[in-house]
């Protein structure tokens, strides 16, 4: 929390003193709530890609990945360096649109419970609504540790990125059978921080990539 704060405050330093666009007083609260999650939705997933795509920033992402028993605990693990990344890139918007403090509070809300969610030991189904919002099932075959599933479901809340983008996977299987990377690192957080800085990397035909 202390690091994403951190972040966030960095970005408000360089933002520019007055935003480019004024949606608070322009829009119900309800509408700017919208408006701001399927920006921060998208920049969720750009960012979620890249951090897959790009063996530096995976070093990092893998941790978030080691998990092999996947609980609503996994959503926390996550690499200091991925956090500055992603909350200083959520700051943005925020920040350069001016969205109301309550739209804002809506929209953490909203994306910490679901978080939680996602990543929680449950069968859980969104219904109909499923057609929109990312379900636990779906995002349990993320971090699956099978071939058919590399690479698939970045979507944080919403799913039209994943279809728009061709990296939707849902197939019939209720759950993954295992979870996690290979060689993980070892279950503390000293060498869960240590981690992403040792080694060199190798990319893998499967596209998971390997310390060695």
């Amino acid at each position: 929390m202390i690091i994403r704060f951190g972040a966030m405050l960095l970005v408000a330093l360089v933002a520019p003193a007055k935003p480019l666009v004024d949606l608070s007083g322009t829009l119900p609260v309800w509408l700017q709530a919208v408006i701001l999650l399927l920006v921060c939705d998208f920049i969720i997933w750009c960012i979620h890609r890249s951090f897959h795509a790009v063996p530096f920033l995976w070093r990092f992402h893998r941790i978030h990945h080691s998990s092999p028993h996947l609980d609503w605990l996994a959503s926390a693990r996550v690499h200091p360096v991925e956090q500055v990344v992603f909350s200083a890139a959520l700051t943005l918007p925020i920040l350069f649109a001016s969205f109301s403090p309550m739209a804002v509070a809506i929209y953490i809300g909203v994306y910490t419970l679901h978080a939680n969610l996602l990543h929680a030991d449950t069968r859980l189904s969104f219904g109909p609504l499923e057609a929109v919002f990312t379900p636990p099932r779906i995002h349990h075959w993320h971090h699956a540790d099978q071939v058919e599933a590399y690479d698939t479901n970045f979507g944080s809340q919403l799913v039209i990125w994943d279809r728009m983008f061709g990296t939707a996977y849902r197939p019939e299987a209720e759950r993954p059978s295992r979870f996690g990377v290979d060689m993980p690192p070892a279950e503390n957080f000293v060498d869960h921080l240590v981690a992403p800085f040792r080694g060199q990397l190798t990319q893998t035909s499967d596209s998971k990539i390997l310390e060695t």
